[in-house]
């Protein structure tokens, strides 16, 4: 009884201090439960957010790698971030979708566990193809460029659809974790500063994760900005009104040699940088670009922007500067919403292209030289080495010293051209590619100067340069032939004459081959050789008249065997001694022959009075400057200075110049040097 009052006096006490006990050891079971349910909720919404700046941090990898991959830069940085990046997405994914695979954490709240499921599992059907699109640049050192810019293309067109469902997870786990929290506050009323504090701290919570999160998208802003104003490449984005998007790196002014302004007419800044072909090509680029029925393929193939002049405005004189447009598309849902255009300076390699090219042909040329010093008898190919550095050292005083006379250039220019054209035939009947086609090249340049009415000095200039060329062309081959060749004295030698036969034979036969003909030369020589002065005017002349005789004359394979004659056309060159002492020289083809009236026809579009020249007459416009029945300049005919060379060869040597010819039978060209020339 008194133990039971003794009770009784302290049984509220005791009972207020159990409930205080019960009370306090429920409070802390709760307020551990809810630590637990805060932490998890607190661990999903950081991966959520971490899963937004990831997609950004793996898009940008992916662009700088493509930059680095085509321009062969080192990439293990970018690689290492991209695979930070895409390991840290896998694993946030993996996190997240743990984490809901219980749904009775959620159930017991009152939530439905699937609509966050789902929101997971869009998220990771999103991610999926980009993910398999980036495991094969992962798998290797270094990545093929194909691979990295399906990657990128992939990367781009699905950031912004990646950023906005990791918001939604975010948001919608945001949400669930609100929701606990309100139930657990209503539960906490009888301890509402509990409550109170675990509201300010969820607030603070809350606002801290707010703040991170401007922080990291300041901070990807200003990354943004820092690579737009130190990337050497043009960077903008072109939309599909043409107009420039509102950000440009700092050197895409720069590598214009232009202003280029947010807002700007894209189509019409190109127009004032390309020729007109170019930039309409430009045009139609663009717009097959925002074509989502084209192929991507196709429009590689098509591309007019790669290694594209670009001329200085204002400075016509000035050096261009060479450019390469890459063109990739930025796509929204299936959409092309705009075009990434990066602008690399490929000047460098454009110009170390020129100087490897230029330095292979010195090679080559080399080379060419070398056998033509060792194949080709040295006093043929001393004597022609010596009259080309004599007539070209000539002309060379002549072009410095040209009168201001009327006529004195445009006379000097029709010499050069005769020059020229000489050297050219001696040099392909040597086999001297090198300078047979450096002295095309100079033909090429003295062409437009022969068609124009009237010539200034200053119009010589680029005569000028062609020519220091073709010296350099042939001082190579003369210094080759001083260190290879032996003096003439002490090398067995082949009469100068066969020697010159020979030569004749394969220049023959490389203009056959270049215009799919068949031929053959033979000859006849007289014993005891020609007089030096009359062996120089052969090998001037004679070259002249093989190459015509096989571009003119000779007819096709096809077209002889129609004519019933043999496919092989036949050259004969008879060289021999008349009774007055004279030397006759006669070059004769069994080929197409001269047609008179044709000839004739071709005359009368050049003056008026054909019709009332003779067949003599008209037989000798053949040999007049500039007169050719080709219908298209090539490496062989088409100039009319040949058989012009040939009479004017001729003239100086005394010799007398006829033709005799029957069509579809014959064309004979016949020199008499000597005592029965006149």
């Amino acid at each position: 009884m008194n133990a039971s009052l003794g009770l009784g006096k302290y049984r509220d006490l005791l009972l207020a201090i159990l409930l205080f006990i019960v009370l306090d050891l429920g409070i802390l079971f709760f307020n551990f439960f809810a630590s637990i349910q805060l932490e998890r909720d607190a661990s999903r919404i950081n991966t959520a957010g971490e899963l937004r700046m990831l997609t950004q941090q793996i898009t940008k990898s992916l662009l700088t790698l493509q930059i680095e991959t085509r321009d062969g830069l080192l990439v293990q940085t970018s690689m290492a971030q991209l695979g930070q990046g895409t390991a840290a997405f896998n694993q946030g994914l993996a996190t997240l979708k743990a984490s809901m695979a219980s749904g009775s954490e959620f159930r017991a709240f009152g939530l439905d566990p699937e609509e966050l499921r789902g929101m997971l599992r869009r998220l990771e059907n999103e991610w999926r193809p980009l993910n398999d699109a980036i495991a094969p640049v992962l798998t290797v050192p270094a990545p093929r460029l194909e691979d990295v810019e399906m990657a990128s293309t992939k990367a781009v067109a699905r950031n912004i659809r990646l950023m906005g469902q990791s918001d939604d997870l975010a948001m919608g786990v945001e949400a669930a974790a609100r929701h606990k929290t309100g139930l657990m506050r209503s539960i906490q009323v009888a301890a509402i500063v509990l409550a109170l504090l675990n509201f300010v701290f969820i607030v603070f919570k809350f606002v801290r994760r707010l703040k991170a999160a401007d922080q990291v998208a300041e901070a990807a802003r200003q990354e943004t900005d820092d690579i737009l104003r130190t990337v050497s490449e043009g960077l903008l984005l072109v939309g599909a009104d043409g107009r420039i998007g509102g950000q440009i790196s700092a050197a895409t002014p720069r590598l214009f040699m232009r202003p280029v302004r947010p807002g700007d007419d894209f189509r019409r800044l190109l127009a004032g940088m390309l020729d007109a072909e170019r930039a309409e090509e430009a045009h139609t680029y663009l717009d097959l670009l925002f074509d989502p029925k084209v192929k991507p393929a196709l429009l590689t193939q098509l591309d007019p922007l790669q290694e594209v002049p670009v001329q200085p405005p204002g400075d016509p004189h000035a050096r261009p500067r060479f450019l390469t447009f890459q063109v990739s598309q930025v796509r929204e849902e299936g959409r092309i919403k705009e075009l990434l255009v990066t602008v690399f300076d490929v000047t460098q390699k454009v110009q170390l292209e020129r100087e490897l090219s230029a330095t292979q042909q010195a090679a080559r040329n080399d080379v060419e030289d070398l056998l033509v010093v060792l194949e080709q008898e040295p006093l043929l190919l001393q004597d022609f080495l010596l009259g080309a550095r004599e007539r070209l050292a000539d002309l060379n005083q002549a072009l410095r010293t040209v009168g201001r006379e009327p006529g004195a250039c445009k006379a000097l220019v029709e010499d050069a051209a005769r020059l020229v054209h000489g050297i050219k035939g001696e040099a392909g009947a040597l086999g001297s590619t090198g300078i047979a086609r450096q002295a095309h090249e100079m033909e090429n340049t003295l062409a437009p100067l022969l068609r124009r009415p009237h010539l200034e000095g200053e119009d010589l200039i680029p005569v000028v340069v062609e020519l220091a060329r073709l010296q350099d062309q042939v001082e190579r081959l003369h210094r080759f032939f001083l260190r290879v060749g032996q003096p003439v004295a002490d090398r067995e030698t082949t009469s100068t004459l066969d020697a010159m036969v020979n030569n004749l034979q394969a220049l023959a036969q490389r203009v056959a081959l270049s215009l799919g003909k068949q031929v053959a030369l033979t000859a006849r020589l007289p014993e005891g050789g020609l007089p030096p002065e009359v062996e120089r005017a052969l090998r001037e002349a004679l070259p002249q008249l093989v190459r015509n005789a096989v571009v003119h004359g000779i007819e096709l394979p096809h077209e002889r065997e129609q004519l019933r004659k043999p496919p092989t056309g036949a050259l004969r060159l008879d060289i021999g001694h008349a009774t007055d002492g004279s030397i006759e020289v006669r070059l004769s083809d069994d080929g197409r022959g001269i047609v008179v009236p044709h000839l004739r026809e071709r005359i009368a579009q050049l003056r008026g009075d054909a019709a009332q020249l003779s067949d003599q007459q008209v037989l000798g416009h053949i040999f007049d400057p500039h007169f050719t029945t080709a219908t298209e300049v090539t490496e062989h005919a088409g100039r009319g200075v040949g058989l012009s060379l040939v009479r004017q060869v001729a003239e100086k040597a005394g010799a007398r110049l006829k033709v005799l010819t029957q069509p579809q039978v014959s064309t004979q060209f016949v020199l008499r040097f000597g005592a029965g020339a006149a």
